[in-house]
């Protein structure tokens, strides 16, 4: 029986340590620089879920629109060259879950999702989940886990 990953909370000691770079460097050093960092995160984490959905059209208009699809290329060419079947993935900062195919055409055995952002996580379990067309739906081979978190905040733990 294969067991999946699962989330462990972290306890209150290592939620309470705050993360430290180099003397003087960036990070959550001080407490000021800590506040401004988390009022940063919050405006990125605002930013992202207040972004409305395109329309195919409107993405095609983009002024960025080749430069997208040289990025969504290359993540598909190392997507499928260094992801193996059944592996385990852990997608920092997935956004709205644009790359669900490449993971699953890459037959990847779990999917852990981390965005900062509540309205991107929502919209990737959306994509997720399937479309409410039953004929549309996609069905996606690998079981996802999906998590709304500040990837400097939060400590996840993955057990098999």
């Amino acid at each position: 029986m294969n067991k999946r990953p699962r989330d462990e909370p972290s306890s209150s000691l290592a939620s309470a340590q705050k993360r430290q770079f180099g003397a003087g460097g960036g990070g959550y050093g001080g407490q000021q620089g800590y506040s401004e960092e988390r009022n940063s995160a919050r405006r990125v984490a605002d930013h992202y879920s207040a972004r409305s959905n395109q329309t195919l059209e409107e993405r095609e208009n983009s002024p960025i629109i080749h430069l997208k699809k040289l990025n969504n290329w290359i993540k598909s060419v190392l997507v499928q060259l260094y992801a193996r079947p059944g592996d385990c993935v852990l997608d920092l900062a997935c956004g709205k879950g644009g790359d669900l195919i490449k993971w699953d055409k890459a037959r990847v055995g779990y999917y852990v999702g981390v965005d900062i952002a509540e309205g991107s996580i929502k919209d990737c379990m959306t994509r997720y989940n399937g479309d409410a067309d039953q004929q549309r739906r996609k069905k996606f081979s690998f079981p996802a886990r999906l998590i709304c978190a500040d990837c400097y905040e939060v400590k996840v733990i993955i057990k098999w």
